[in-house]
């Protein structure tokens, strides 16, 4: 699958080399949080986040053209974090029993791993609104369906007829969207439908 590249209205305009630039581009991401925190994506101004970042509002336009950019910065951090996690975990898989063991454990850890997070849902559904940012969702859902068939397809038999890039895909689509509704959930209802879905997954991820 290859992945389109995104409009240049989302790239980080300008990376940061030295060390003030660094902590400014730093102060600009934890001030995005702290607003989206305060009052989700829609609300966030441009000015108001050179305000909180304390920093003036040139500087900020020098690494972001708009809002979008910013949440896609902050986006890149949510999936960066996902994928790397998914890398770590699985690469060292060598039996299917394991790797289905693995994916179950995998949906508790993404739970718990942004439940927490003021921005994880705030930046999801924005990214369902604007075309350029929905993209990038579904090239990192590409990368990771790429990333768990590569772990996974040696490890199947040669006669195997499991459609296995279709079956990841949708793992992967399913379990982010069966976490989220867990996430809006109180804790006990939220254990019931992870739970629920881990179940579904365990003795039919790699049987035809």
């Amino acid at each position: 699958m290859s992945a389109k590249k995104p409009n240049g209205r989302l790239q980080l305009r300008k990376k940061p080399q030295q060390e003030r630039s660094i902590q400014r581009l730093d102060a600009i991401m934890e001030a995005a949080v702290e607003l989206i925190a305060q009052g989700g994506v829609s609300a966030l101004k441009m000015t108001d986040l050179a305000a909180r970042a304390g920093v003036p509002i040139g500087s900020l336009y020098q690494f972001f053209a708009e809002r979008a950019a910013v949440v896609r910065a902050l986006h890149d951090r949510h999936t960066e974090r996902v994928e790397s996690g998914a890398r770590r975990v699985f690469s060292t898989v060598t039996t299917l029993a394991e790797a289905e063991a693995l994916m179950g454990d995998a949906v508790d850890t993404f739970f718990t791993t942004f439940r927490d997070d003021p921005v994880y849902l705030p930046v999801w559904l924005a990214a369902l609104s604007d075309p350029d940012l929905q993209r990038l969702n579904t090239d990192h859902q590409a990368r990771l369906t790429g990333m768990l068939c590569d772990i996974f397809r040696p490890l199947l038999p040669e006669d195997s007829k499991v459609d296995l890039e279709t079956r990841v895909m949708l793992f992967v689509y399913l379990t982010g969207a069966v976490v989220r509704r867990a996430m809006i959930e109180d804790d006990q209802k939220a254990r019931c439908i992870l739970d629920e879905w881990k179940r579904s997954i365990r003795g039919t991820m790699f049987t035809a």
